[in-house]
């Protein structure tokens, strides 16, 4: 294993890889993964923008007009919206949440890369752990910090922008069955019930939702499924048999799933979202309505990890 610096654009990186896996991260902003590449086939799993300046935004900013590609972390929320309970009612929580547009801390220490971020308009420190734990297992280990006299409702997803070939597949959970559209280009309404994984389509034909389908379908769904998950996992099985990407999660305290498969029906982009998360419907406030709450208590602290396994 070696972690060294190096420069991804116009940004300082730091690079961990082994004999497997070459991962880069970037500081600021975002403490995010901008690359991640299989070293037997040298494939680029995450999107990649084009340009030599990275596309930053301030906070409080509008993550689409930003970067937009890689891993970033979405927390405390993903839509922009409103704190709902005191002591912070009312407090806006930013687009994508606050951490993907702020400066994290860095340091290397055995063997690990360590990164860390306090909040602006809310007294948390979210912090991570970079390493291996086999030859093709990437480990990213996140510990939340509450740092207030109150406990404090939130949202984490993993905003995983991997690139995508046709006819592949995404494997899932058994019981990954019923799945909430949440943003669509066709005209099915917001929490619809589909039945995985047959979806139907702009024309209402069914289709395989599984299976990546032409950048010509011009299709954009994104969907959670609606219960939680035992095991948390999700694979991509890429047509080139020596490609194949795992996400896995601790289910107990990330227990849901979601996904935008995008084949060009947003942005040009042909790629798919792959997002573990603490709680559905991309806002914690209306999560809570449909009874999911993911809380750290005061003072306390809450812990998670995902598992990148080509």
């Amino acid at each position: 294993m070696n972690i060294r610096f190096s420069k991804y654009k116009n940004k300082k990186s730091i690079v961990v890889e082994n004999n497997r896996i070459r991962a880069e991260f970037i500081s600021d902003p975002g403490g995010k993964m901008v690359s991640l590449v299989g070293k037997d086939t040298g494939y680029e799993f995450l999107v990649q923008r084009p340009g030599e300046v990275y596309r930053e935004q301030p906070f409080d900013g509008c993550y689409t007009d930003g970067e937009c590609s890689g891993f970033d972390d979405m927390f405390p929320t993903i839509d922009a919206c409103a704190y709902d309970t005191e002591p912070w009612k009312g407090v806006k929580m930013a687009d994508h949440g606050e951490v993907w547009s702020l400066p994290w801390e860095h340091r290397i220490k055995d063997n690990t890369l360590e990164l860390s971020v306090k909040g602006i308009r809310f007294q948390y420190e979210l912090k991570k752990q970079v390493f291996f734990v086999d030859e093709n297992i990437l480990r990213i280990a996140y510990t939340l910090v509450n740092n207030s006299a109150h406990d404090f409702e939130f949202l984490w997803a993993g905003h995983f922008m991997f690139n995508m070939e046709e006819g592949m597949r995404v494997a899932v959970p058994d019981d990954c069955k019923e799945a909430i559209s949440i943003l669509t280009n066709t005209d099915r309404a917001f929490g619809e019930i589909m039945h995985w994984p047959h979806f139907k389509d702009i024309s209402g034909e069914v289709y395989r939702a599984d299976i990546s389908r032409p950048a010509t379908s011009g299709g954009f769904e994104k969907y959670y499924f609606k219960n939680k998950l035992k095991d948390g996992w999700c694979e991509l099985h890429y047509p080139d048999s020596k490609k194949k990407l795992a996400v896995s999660f601790s289910a107990d305290t990330v227990p849901y799933l979601g996904i935008l498969m995008n084949e060009k029906g947003w942005d040009n982009l042909y790629n798919i979202f792959i997002e573990p998360c603490t709680v559905c419907y991309d806002r914690p406030d209306l999560a809570k309505r449909h009874g999911q709450v993911s809380k750290v208590a005061a003072g306390g602290e809450y812990q998670w990890y995902v598992d990148l396994t080509l």
